[in-house]
């Protein structure tokens, strides 16, 4: 009896001892979630950005503390439309110049904002924030276009942000490459044991969005995508329309899909 007693006693430790490390690591992601989601890099409002591109700088302030500065890609002849690109996660406006490129030399300007404390932006970063700084973006694209010329472009992040915009604003196309269903999702993968639904602040939900867009939908994911699983867009494309593709690229990762010739192809097809 007394052997049954401590074996009793032992798994209950170790069942509390599991409890606790359970609830102490969702206590430290809930708490520094933003850190962990989010690698901004800061650039001094002074400094030239390092971009071998002809572009333009807009700095507009939003507010006494808030400051979205938009970064302005240009062509050399008379553009014939313009992509509005959200970017991913990492870094700032100068990591995503280099994604430009297909885009101004198909005769599109690209506008490109960095996201509240990435780059040259200033203020606190949430949710509500970017989708509002995407209306600013949409609304001084709309001084040159009109929106049968606009593409609205999101990338990893970026792609909720981009299905919010297309489903509140006219667009001619939305393009989402490595789209999430939403920001949930893509952590609910890897931590499955995690309700990330009720811990996280930001939920970016792409798939509500998505079926509020008129415009043509193409969705863009590599099948070996470690960050961002493939089943995302599986499951966005549930919410397709008539018309609305999802491109796979077999073996494509999170950040080469323009190193394989079908995205840039079907990229290009709806330039």
């Amino acid at each position: 009896m007394k052997k049954m007693g401590n074996s009793k006693s032992k798994w209950r430790k170790i069942i509390g001892g599991i409890l606790l490390i359970y609830l102490l690591a969702g206590w430290i992601f809930y708490a520094n979630q933003e850190r962990l989601l989010f690698k901004p890099v800061v650039i001094p409002t002074e400094a030239a950005l390092k971009i071998n591109q002809p572009h333009q700088e807009i700095s507009i302030p939003i507010n006494t503390e808030d400051t979205l500065h938009l970064t302005r890609f240009t062509t050399l002849s008379p553009a014939k439309g313009a992509v509005l690109y959200f970017h991913g996660n990492r870094q700032n406006v100068e990591w995503y110049a280099r994604f430009a490129k297909i885009f101004t030399e198909s005769g599109y300007e690209v506008f490109m904002m960095d996201y509240p404390g990435y780059g040259k932006s200033r203020g606190e970063i949430t949710e509500s924030k970017m989708y509002e700084w995407s209306q600013v973006v949409y609304s001084i694209a709309r001084k040159s276009y009109t929106p049968s010329q606009l593409i609205i472009y999101g990338k990893s992040l970026g792609s909720g942000v981009a299905a919010q915009l297309a489903a509140k604003r006219d667009c001619r196309y939305l393009i989402a490459e490595t789209p999430y269903y939403d920001l949930p999702s893509v952590l609910s993968h890897y931590a499955p044991i995690y309700p990330f639904n009720l811990l996280m602040h930001f939920q970016f939900p792409t798939h509500t969005y998505l079926q509020q867009v008129t415009a043509p939908v193409l969705l863009l994911h590599g099948t070996a995508d470690g960050v961002v699983a493939y089943e995302n867009s599986i499951r966005l494309s549930n919410a397709f329309k008539k018309g609305d593709q999802l491109i796979t690229i077999e073996k494509g990762s999170h950040n080469d899909l323009y190193n394989f010739p079908i995205t840039i192809s079907a990229i290009k097809k709806v330039l």
